[in-house]
């Protein structure tokens, strides 16, 4: 009987959930339906054309620089050099979770921007050469995993608020930066958020038990 009751999620846990995973597939869920009918969303190119309107140069440096981050190398030294940090610190779990968080959130996206085959926008001159499909934005996808396994990874220390606002200025500033550039719409950010951060948390629920008893036996061989 115990251990069914040890199965059952916390009021907070279940309010993380709804919150992290049910409303934000949610929204996901009705902007893919709308693009399937080939529905328009009129609120986007205002919104893009107002940020060309207000972009800066060091914003466009920034973008370019966020740009060159956010490619597949790149994303994925950053990804194995944090796996192999928590390796290297007798984490083996975490450094499991971060390459599984990145290859499944990346693998989604990809199927998903075969599937909906979106056009990217046209508004302007591309500061930057984008290849593929739109939607979703690997970029913010990418962002919004690292940012939410970060997170997660600090979630029981002191640095948790200091490391949750440098995570979401990131995941914020990359989805921002591909409208900058003009190679994403603002839906196309806002499902790549959505898909890499729910990735990531349904993922760690998933290994939430082992995590927790290999973190027992690991913390008393540290002592």
């Amino acid at each position: 009987m115990n251990n069914i009751l040890t199965l059952i999620p916390s009021p907070r846990r279940l309010l993380i959930l709804f919150a992290g995973v049910v409303v934000p597939l949610l929204i996901a869920g009705e902007i893919a339906e709308n693009l399937l009918e080939q529905e328009r969303f009129l609120f986007e190119q205002p919104m893009m054309m107002w940020i060309h309107h207000h972009t800066t140069p060091l914003m466009i440096q920034a973008s370019k620089v966020l740009n060159i981050i956010g490619h597949l190398p790149y994303a994925s030294l950053i990804a194995v050099v944090l796996a192999a940090w928590q390796w290297h610190l007798h984490r083996l779990s975490r450094a499991v979770f971060i390459l599984l968080g990145t290859l499944l959130s990346a693998g989604i996206m990809a199927v998903a921007k075969y599937f909906f085959d979106r056009p990217r926008p046209q508004f302007w001159p591309r500061i930057v050469e984008a290849a593929n499909t739109s939607f979703p934005s690997g970029h913010s996808t990418y962002a919004a995993a690292l940012a939410t396994l970060v997170i997660i990874l600090y979630w029981h220390t002191p640095q948790l608020w200091l490391v949750t606002a440098a995570a979401l200025l990131f995941a914020f500033s990359m989805g921002l930066s591909r409208m900058v550039l003009g190679v994403h719409y603002p839906t196309d950010v806002v499902v790549g958020w959505i898909t890499g951060s729910v990735t990531v948390i349904l993922l760690q629920q998933v290994m939430r038990r082992d995590w927790s008893q290999r973190k027992v036996k690991i913390e008393k061989n540290d002592v």
